[in-house]
């Protein structure tokens, strides 16, 4: 026994290069980070860290398979891995098995050492099945914790989590400015090379960085404001830290740019010195704290001027970003506290539309889609973890409150099927009330089967509907939403304005419930809400995607103004009119 205690203190281990790999990742160097763990790998081929380490930066890299399989590999030699099991049920969950990622959450959750963000992920991916009673067992845990402010509590939670657990405001920009230095850690700001002035009116350069250039709600949304940008006033770049998915968004956005460059296989060194040496003056942040997000670069400050627009619904808390591009209605200026960028008011709305939807080959029918022809239909198409009990007990209302109504969701994985239809019977509502789209082929088709709706009901609370809302209204829907707190409950709000219907914005719970239940019991005046909504495509500023770049347009040009005057970013409002 003493032997063998001697040798396993003399046997070698390979903490020194997995360090070296992780400090190459770290830096966003993956190619680097891989070679070095696959060494380490080749020569410890039974060190479970090594397996996982190296699977995390082939899953950066996009190769999934060869990533599952060093996590398999990595629980095989080791059974109770709490990081194995954490990064492995991510990725069950990206591929839609929602069910085995639960359990592998679970056993990261209970792992020690402690992984830090397995039970946060644990809850959402409840809230992902609509179970609710998991899920609030877990979102109390994390709560007490963060209330007990006990040890490495915002390491255990995202900065948008801590909203959803409704920590006070303080909190969650602490949360968020935690998270963004450790992005920074460690690093210097580029030098800022002086250059010979640029004639006034020469083209401000814009820069988008995202890891969403591709067939995703930012891509899709970024692809039909890109070529309308106004060239002679800027010259616009685009910095790509996503995979190609070879898609139509994607070889739109490669198009309707000046300069398109993909990062994803730069380290954040190298992107943000190649962002520099382009010379970008204005450097728009489209990720924030979502996948994939390059905070690392960033934090080098590549650029004079940095914003984050439209791709994260909270405050960065990163004192690299200067502004936080928004409206008035979704961050009325009360609500400036809750940022720790300076916010920079658009005209009107903030969020850009992907425009109307394709034509499709046959337009389907109520029938085609399982919905009662003569019924009041109701409809909400949100991911799943934005329905709370409290909404859905909304709705249940709702339908309780109008003879024949039917809510019709866009979710049908069985799961939450199954949980729905349990609470809607605990409401003492017939489940047949309640109709579950299934999957379709096309966005287009989806867009055109949406129009089939009468009211869609938006998921207030936490977090409101936003790329889901925007597709409703060009589908021809009218949506009722609710003020929130929270500029992620208010979104749906600004859009709704926008598209000319702020009278479907509720001042609270029980105004939702009224005007939803005085809609579908008066179908005419549903009907005429829908056809007004259709005439508002002609002259609303949501459906006039040339007014919202030009507000975009505007916010830039008075960000470089007072950069270039030598001030301090101050908050900017363009609301009067588009510049």
């Amino acid at each position: 026994m003493l032997l063998k205690l001697l040798r396993s203190c003399f046997r070698p281990r390979p903490d020194r290069q997995i360090k070296r790999g992780l400090a190459l990742r770290q830096e966003g160097d993956l190619r680097g980070a891989e070679r070095v763990l696959r060494e380490v790998v080749e020569k410890f081929p039974r060190d479970a860290i090594a397996a996982v380490n190296l699977a995390l930066v082939l899953l950066e890299q996009n190769q999934a398979a060869a990533g599952a399989a060093e996590l398999q590999r990595a629980l095989s030699l080791e059974p109770g891995n709490g990081a194995a099991h954490y990064n492995f049920a991510n990725l069950l969950r990206v591929s839609g098995r929602h069910d085995e990622a639960i359990l592998h959450y679970r056993q990261a959750a209970q792992a020690r050492p402690v992984i830090a963000l397995a039970r946060q992920e644990l809850m959402f991916a409840l809230l992902e099945s609509c179970a609710w009673d998991a899920a609030q067992a877990e979102a109390d845990l994390l709560r007490a914790q963060c209330n007990a402010k006990a040890e490495g509590w915002m390491r255990a939670i995202a900065p948008l989590t801590a909203t959803y657990l409704a920590l006070d405001t303080a909190a969650c920009k602490q949360v968020a400015a935690w998270h963004a230095s450790e992005a920074a850690r460690g690093l210097q700001p580029l030098p800022q090379h002086a250059s010979p002035r640029a004639p006034d009116d020469a083209p401000i350069r814009v820069g988008y960085i995202s890891p969403d250039f591709r067939d995703h709600p930012v891509g899709q949304l970024m692809s039909s404001a890109l070529p309308l940008h106004d060239r002679s006033r800027f010259k616009v770049f685009a910095y790509s830290s996503g995979p190609d998915d070879r898609s139509e968004v994607r070889r739109s956005i490669e198009h309707n740019v000046d300069r398109f460059v993909d990062i994803a296989a730069m380290s954040d060194a190298e992107a943000a010195a190649m962002i520099a040496a382009d010379g970008v003056q204005i450097l728009i942040d489209l990720a924030g704290h979502t996948t994939g997000g390059r905070l690392g670069v960033l934090a080098r400050r590549p650029a004079p001027v940095q914003a984050h627009y439209l791709g994260y619904a909270a405050t960065t808390g990163a004192a690299y970003l200067d502004y936080f591009i928004t409206d008035a209605v979704a961050t009325p200026p009360v609500q400036a506290a809750d940022f720790t960028e300076q916010l920079a008011y658009v005209p009107g709305c903030f969020m850009l539309s992907a425009g109307a939807p394709a034509a499709v080959a046959a337009m389907p029918t109520r029938a085609s889609q399982g919905l009662p022809d003569d019924a009041m239909v109701y409809s909400n198409f949100a991911n799943a973890s934005r329905i709370t009990r409290e909404v859905f007990h909304l709705w249940m209302k709702i339908l309780q409150a109008v003879p024949g109504s039917v809510l019709w969701l866009g979710q049908s994985r069985a799961a939450i099927v199954n949980n729905l239809r349990a609470e809607a019977a605990r409401c003492g509502v017939d489940t047949a009330r309640l109709v579950f789209a299934g999957r379709v082929a096309s966005k287009s088709e989806h867009l055109a089967r949406m129009a089939l709706a009468d009211l869609s009901l938006d998921t207030i609370g936490w977090h409101a509907g936003h790329s889901t809302t925007n597709d409703t209204l060009w589908a021809g829907v009218p949506v009722l939403t609710a003020s929130g707190r929270s500029f992620a409950s208010r979104v749906g709000c600004s859009l709704v304005s926008a598209a000319g219907q702020p009278a479907l914005i509720a001042r609270d719970e029980n105004d939702y419930l009224g005007i939803a239940t005085r809609l579908g019991c008066d179908r005419e005046q549903c009907a005429n809400l829908k056809r007004k909504l259709a005439g508002n495509k002609k002259d609303a500023l949501f459906f006039d995607q040339r007014r919202v770049v030009a507000g975009l347009e505007a916010v830039y040009a008075a960000m470089w103004r007072q950069y270039q005057a030598g001030v301090p970013p101050q908050r900017i409002d363009t609301s009067e009119s588009a510049a």
